[in-house]
């Protein structure tokens, strides 16, 4: 785990908000707080689609940051900052699976709950923490050391 301060807050807020750079992430959850604060739980209510419907979706466990971006969007934007947000997003699995084989580990893909970029601000601070969450116990950080080299590399390509 590795907390990436972003110093360009506003061009960093204008990539997450408003372009596609995180659109193939998935949202576990979001909150802003400005007058109110709203919370999204991102995972996806199977009910509310057909079975037809979710399975062209390819059956997902959360929303894709593409479909909740603006909704989150329309919430900060205005004349006065957000106290403050947070925002959890998942890598996809190809992507997991591609930082997994990239590195010399005895995780197996099937261990993998998820890695995840915990997005937050607040107080006029903007911090990127990397996460990584198995299914069971491991002494071996291999895994969790290449994907916060991977997420360095690609968060400091962007900002």
């Amino acid at each position: 785990m590795i907390n990436i301060h972003i110093k360009d807050k506003k061009g960093f807020t204008s990539k997450l908000f408003l372009k596609e750079d995180f659109d193939s992430f998935f949202v576990t959850e979001a909150s802003v707080t400005t007058f109110n604060t709203y919370t999204i739980d991102g995972r996806i209510q199977k009910r509310f689609y057909t079975n037809e419907e979710y399975e062209n979706l390819g059956k997902p466990e959360f929303s894709r940051w593409k479909d909740i971006r603006k909704l989150c969007f329309d919430m900060i934007k205005g004349s006065k900052t957000p106290i403050r947000f947070k925002i959890v997003l998942k890598l996809p699995e190809d992507l997991t699976l591609s930082i997994l084989e990239s590195t010399d580990t005895l995780v197996a893909a099937g261990d993998i709950l998820g890695l995840f970029l915990n997005i937050k601000f607040e107080n006029e601070s903007m911090d990127c923490i990397t996460g990584t969450s198995l299914k069971v116990f491991s002494m071996d950080k291999s895994l969790e050391e290449a994907f916060d080299r991977y997420m360095e590399k690609d968060l400091l390509a962007l900002i």
